[in-house]
Order: structure tokens, then C-alpha cells, then sequence
């Protein structure tokens, strides 16, 4: 290659990355709400709440929108699924994700609180934004949040499309057997209480360690952060080429911007929270399921559930193993009643990190899915007009 083309080539990858910098900088992605302090709730001071507002917005009748409510994992920030708004776009679906306490510019909470104060921030963050009803989605730990809501303010469903879409459910070691998850609920409090100095450290330094030094892989796996691979240009479309340009740059922007709350976030999903057993007001999800569907029939509610396991999960067990199979056996006992409909599926090449990647197809199944459902209702809206970034990235990369 030339002097010429060389800097050419630099030129260009530079004005690439200049575009991807301006795409994560974009308004929709850092929205701010505050949630009023409530003595009687126990919380005395107001609590600063950041959230991602995009995909598709119906301006001239925005209470017809299609709203997918997404509950992230352990780093639980609402940067996560950004590089998808252009498919929900053109899915016509409106997606909301805000951070968790401590991560981004969400005020932090303590392991023992952040249920109970999820739990009144998410009905009133729906109502500053004037949403009444949403289809959900949630990846990981997410799963425990978004079940908890379900429980106690069933009337987030939509009526007419009540639809969770679950990515890798975090299930306990002592029903998945995974030895580096058992050994990791084992770990001192305190240990698990710096978490969040692990991942920044394995963020920046990790890979050295880990390879060098022998840096234990059980907070490895703990705090995994890995990117994933990329696709090659023959077999990856426009989204999947966008998503994988994004990614490093989208680690390291998460991380920037704060993930010290995830220490509180890992002591609450290893149930390692003080004074407080099993999660919110329950203990797991065997437990659960048959108070959801009561609740859910007393509110006259349904709900359409589909999980997606991945073929390769060093977090719960793979696909078919021991984890996945206790969590479908879960929901067993609500099959064929007219209130749960459960269906799980594998996601074949796909980990516990990249079950949502667009390249494994789960994601364009439940957009799809959610798509559908809005069209059967004889809704009829136009895609914004302004030229979608992503493709003309995309088409850069």
C-alpha cells in the first residue's frame, strides 16, 4: 500500500470514528428525570434518574406508540442497545432503557433498597413520559427487575400486546451448578462490594492479567465485559456491520460515565444483599410464577413470555444444561391456564453476552413480533424522514 493510500485509509477510519463518537452523543440517549423524594417511601432525597429515549416516535399521536420497556443486565446502563435504533425504527417500536442506580447518571442505591425503589421509579418515569402501557424485554439480571415490576404494577402491560422478551436469565449457581458462579456467591461481601473496581480494572487492564498474572477468572466471569467477534463483510447486513463498529467504542463510553453501582447490583442478584432474603418480596422464580399469574388474572391480565438461551453461557449454562432446564421448569406449573403462555428457544453461536447481538437474530424476532402485534391492531404510521446515521456508518465500516 502507498503513502497515499495509507493516509487515506487513516483518514477515513478516522472520520468513521468521529461519527461513531457523534452517534453516541445524540440527545435521545442521555435523558434525564427526577423521581420526588418520598419520606414514607424511605427516601428522603429526590433520586436523579438517566434514560435512553429512541427507535421510532409517532409525534402526531404519540399514545399510539409501541413502547418496548428494556431491562438491562449487570452493567445495567441505557447505553447497552442504542446501535439497534435503526431497526426499531423501521419496526416501528419506541424503545425506553434507563440506567440503574449508580450506573451512568443514575443516582446509586444500596443493594437492600434498589427493588423498592425500582419499583416506584419505573411507573413514575412511564408517566412523566405519558406511556401507559409497554411490551418488555430484559437481558441477565434485568429479568429479576422486570418480574418484581410485573408483580407489583401489572398494569404496565399492554392489554392487547403483553409481551417479555428475556435474553439469558440470571439463575442462580445453585440451580445452574456453573462452578465459577457457585464460587463467586461463596466470595466474602466485601468482595463482591468492589465489583464495580474489578470491571474497571479488567476493562482497561483485564485481558494482561488475565493472560500474565493469572487473574481470576471467577470475577472475570463475573464482570465480563467481552466484545464480540466480528462478522465477516460477506455474511454480516448493514445493523450487524453498525452494532460491531459500535461496540468497543460503546465499553468504553458505559464505563466513562460510571458503573460503580454495579458492587450494589451484584450483592442484590447473588442475594448477598444485608437483611434482605431472595429478591423485592420473593425468593426465586419457582416461587414467583404462581403469585405472578394471580396477580396477572386479578388484573385481568395476560402475558406471552419468549427466552432465549444461549448455545454457549459460562453464567447460567449453556443451552439444555442444568440451569436453563430448571428456569423452563419454572413456568411449568402456569402452562395451558389462559394467563402465562412460556416458550424458550436457543440461540444457536450466541453467549451470555451477546444473546441480543443483532448478528445471532433474537433481536429481529422479537422486534418483528412486537412489530406484528401493533399492525394487527390496523395502526397506520410513516417512518420519519431524516436520513438514518447507521446505514450511511454502516456503509463506511
Amino acid at each position: 500500500m502507498s503513502a497515499t493510500q495509507q493516509q487515506q485509509q487513516q483518514q477515513h477510519q478516522d472520520t468513521t470514528a468521529a461519527e461513531l463518537d457523534q452517534f453516541l452523543d445524540d440527545p435521545r440517549f442521555t435523558q434525564t428525570f427526577e423521581l420526588p423524594a418520598d419520606a414514607a417511601r424511605g427516601r428522603p432525597e429526590p433520586l436523579r434518574v438517566t434514560y435512553a429515549d429512541y427507535g421510532y416516535r409517532d409525534e402526531a399521536h404519540p399514545e399510539e406508540e409501541n413502547v418496548l420497556l428494556f431491562f438491562a443486565p449487570l452493567v445495567g446502563s441505557r447505553m447497552l442497545h442504542v446501535a439497534k435504533d435503526a431497526l426499531a425504527k423501521r419496526h416501528k417500536i419506541r424503545i425506553i432503557n434507563p440506567d440503574r442506580p449508580g450506573i451512568g447518571g443514575t443516582d446509586d442505591v444500596i443493594a437492600e433498597r434498589r427493588m423498592v425503589v425500582w419499583r416506584d421509579m419505573i411507573p413514575a418515569l412511564l408517566k412523566h413520559l405519558g406511556i401507559r402501557h409497554v411490551s418488555l424485554g430484559s437481558q441477565s439480571g434485568g429479568i429479576v427487575y422486570v418480574l418484581d415490576m410485573l408483580l407489583h404494577h401489572p398494569e404496565i402491560l399492554h392489554p392487547e400486546r403483553p409481551y417479555l422478551a428475556v435474553g439469558g436469565p440470571w439463575i442462580l449457581p445453585a440451580h445452574s451448578g456453573v462452578w465459577a458462579m457457585t464460587i463467586s456467591k461463596a466470595l466474602p461481601g466485601g468482595v463482591i462490594a468492589q465489583v464495580d473496581k474489578f470491571a474497571s480494572l479488567i476493562n482497561n487492564v483485564g485481558p494482561i492479567l488475565s493472560t500474565s498474572f493469572g487473574f481470576s477468572q471467577t470475577l472475570v466471569k463475573l464482570v465480563s465485559t467481552k466484545q464480540p467477534q466480528q462478522s465477516g463483510a460477506a455474511d454480516a447486513d448493514e445493523d450487524v456491520k453498525f452494532e460491531e463498529a459500535l461496540g468497543p467504542k460503546l465499553q468504553n463510553y458505559v464505563f466513562s460515565h460510571g458503573i460503580h453501582g454495579m458492587s450494589q447490583e451484584a450483592l442484590l442478584l447473588m442475594q448477598r444483599a444485608e437483611g434482605v432474603s431472595g429478591w423485592g418480596d420473593w425468593s426465586d422464580y419457582d416461587e414467583l410464577v404462581p403469585r405472578l399469574a394471580e396477580v396477572l388474572r386479578a388484573a385481568g391480565r395476560r402475558l406471552v413470555i419468549d427466552v432465549f438461551f444461549a448455545e454457549t453461557d459460562d453464567m447460567i449454562g449453556n443451552a439444555g444444561s442444568k440451569g436453563p432446564k430448571w428456569f423452563d421448569d419454572s413456568w411449568e406449573s402456569e402452562q395451558g391456564k389462559g394467563v402465562i403462555e412460556y416458550t424458550s428457544t436457543d440461540v444457536g453461536g450466541a453467549d451470555h453476552d451477546t444473546i441480543w447481538n443483532l448478528k445471532y437474530g433474537a433481536t429481529q424476532k422479537v422486534f418483528a413480533k412486537i412489530g406484528s402485534q401493533a399492525c394487527r391492531e390496523g395502526r397506520d404510521v410513516q417512518l420519519p424522514h431524516d436520513e438514518d446515521m447507521a446505514g450511511a456508518i454502516a456503509a463506511s465500516v
